[in-house]
């Protein structure tokens, strides 16, 4: 509780209403043609590897449904921040004459796992524009990728591709649309058991919808990207994350903008803080072409934990006397309460302007005597940036956060920008948050200013610890 004088005069300002604002920024990469489709990237060597459909050769015969070039594998090389090499064909020994990648590549770059036409002739040759797609495996030998073969659960009535090998090369990712999914294409993964792997399983309901999904990426954290044409989207196809809690993979969560459009957005690749990475999309409307992307929120160096309301005060008056020994006693008159005594604690229930009364009252009657002073008592709430959020949630579990009881004087807020904890970043007033791991998270709300030049802008910042609590067990029923 403060102790404050009557005489302390506070000012209050009103915050209004703020759009949601991009974290990050987007940009084709130069060596995307705008012709050809250029998606599927894969970081490799100070460079990328990416799968594109510009014509190497006229000694083809296949065409897709659109009449375009079958895939082939790129790689280009990147040169200092911003300029890239010419892209060129990768590894020929892993070329045929029909579709080719995407791929996955080990840790230690020595196993590839890619997709590729079941009946690709290596030379000159004819293939079905509908042939089903396979994934192969290569080893590197001798800087040569040799021992292509199969994976086991390949199946010529079906496809089998898109596929993403966990960093510890202990899980096979893919989508397929094989018998008894549930949809179209859906995600399966497979375990690896010595030289073998498990049975495909299906990454279920939660993940997998009537729709389509594609082109998983997993991290080491734990999060798998892919991406589906399901509904709601913000497009065609989305890009989406999810993570298995429990043994269950959940319901996943759109990755939202600059990485969703209202066209397709596939292939997503970053580093495990999101901090950087790419992806692919036709946005443009002409081709597919692979974006960069980089987190560009402001870096808010100071950061302090978030101050709890304190409405609490204790009012006295200097100059006040020792009047016990009489028939008079002090009166404090606070929002039509009475408090008697030299000093008045009280409570209020909000921030705003009260008027506060000194009274000396005559016990006799039970009267005003006289007023000792009276005082326009205007509260504020704590200068910050406040997040409202509950303290704890449980793991899967929706918490709604905000920062409308944001107050800041002389501060002109044009953004907010979120740092939820679990390296997601947004900007808005208000969202909506999922935490798949138990644990302690701080999230961190920053606020800029309007300015006419950058080095005008004014940053603040608090933050706020939640917990975050395993699922509880569900109570079994005894039979």
């Amino acid at each position: 509780m403060k102790k404050l004088s009557s005489t302390i005069l506070l000012l209050m300002v009103a915050l209004s209403g703020l759009i949601g604002q991009e974290v990050y920024t987007a940009e084709k990469l130069p060596f995307c043609s705008g012709i050809y489709d250029e998606f599927a990237p894969v970081p490799f060597e100070k460079g990328l590897i990416f799968v594109g459909n510009k014509r190497t050769t006229f000694f083809y015969t296949y065409n897709n449904e659109k009449q375009k070039a079958p895939w082939s594998i790129f790689f280009v090389k990147k040169r200092g921040k911003e300029e890239w090499a010419e892209p060129e064909i990768w590894q020929d020994e892993l070329k045929t004459n029909a579709n080719d990648g995407p791929l996955t590549i080990d840790a230690q770059g020595t196993t590839v796992y890619f997709s590729q036409n079941y009946d690709a002739p290596k030379g000159i040759g004819n293939i079905r524009a509908q042939s089903r797609v396979g994934i192969f495996k290569a080893e590197l030998v001798n800087r040569k990728w040799k021992n292509i073969v199969p994976f086991e659960y390949n199946d010529d009535k079906f496809s089998t591709m898109h596929p993403s090998l966990s960093p510890d090369g202990k899980l096979l990712f893919f989508s397929s649309n094989r018998r008894n999914g549930v949809g179209g294409y859906d995600i399966y993964v497979c375990k690896k058991n010595g030289d073998t792997w498990s049975e495909p399983a299906n990454l279920g309901p939660l993940v997998n919808t009537s729709g389509n999904e594609i082109m998983p990426y997993y991290q080491s954290t734990g999060r798998l990207f892919f991406s589906s044409n399901r509904l709601p989207g913000l497009g065609k196809y989305d890009i989406y994350y999810t993570e298995n809690v429990d043994g269950v993979w959940v319901t996943p969560v759109n990755l939202g903008a600059p990485f969703n459009s209202k066209r397709d957005d596939i292939s997503f690749a970053a580093d495990n803080k999101l901090k950087e990475g790419y992806f692919a999309s036709d946005r443009d409307r002409l081709s597919a072409n692979i974006y960069s992307f980089k987190l560009s929120a402001p870096v808010f160096e100071v950061c302090e934990e978030q101050k709890k309301p304190d409405y609490c005060f204790t009012f006295f008056e200097e100059g006040t006397q020792d009047i016990d020994t009489t028939n008079l006693v002090y009166e404090w008159r606070v929002e039509g309460k009475r408090i008697r005594g030299k000093e008045a604690p009280y409570c209020f229930s909000h921030p705003g302007r009260y008027i506060i009364q000194l009274n000396v009252i005559d016990l006799l009657t039970d009267s005003v005597m006289y007023n000792q002073a009276t005082y326009d008592f205007l509260l504020e709430d704590e200068q910050q940036v406040y997040i409202s959020s509950p303290d704890t949630i449980f793991v899967d579990q929706t918490i709604h956060l905000d920062n409308r009881k944001t107050y800041l004087k002389d501060f002109d807020i044009d953004r907010f920008y979120w740092d939820l904890g679990d390296d997601i970043h947004k900007s808005d007033t208000a969202l909506d948050h999922r935490y798949f791991k138990p644990g302690i998270y701080t999230i961190k709300c920053g606020a800029t200013s309007s300015a006419k030049t950058p080095e005008q802008v004014k940053k603040t910042c608090s933050s706020k610890r939640i917990f975050v609590l395993p699922k509880p067990d569900v109570a079994r029923r005894d039979d």
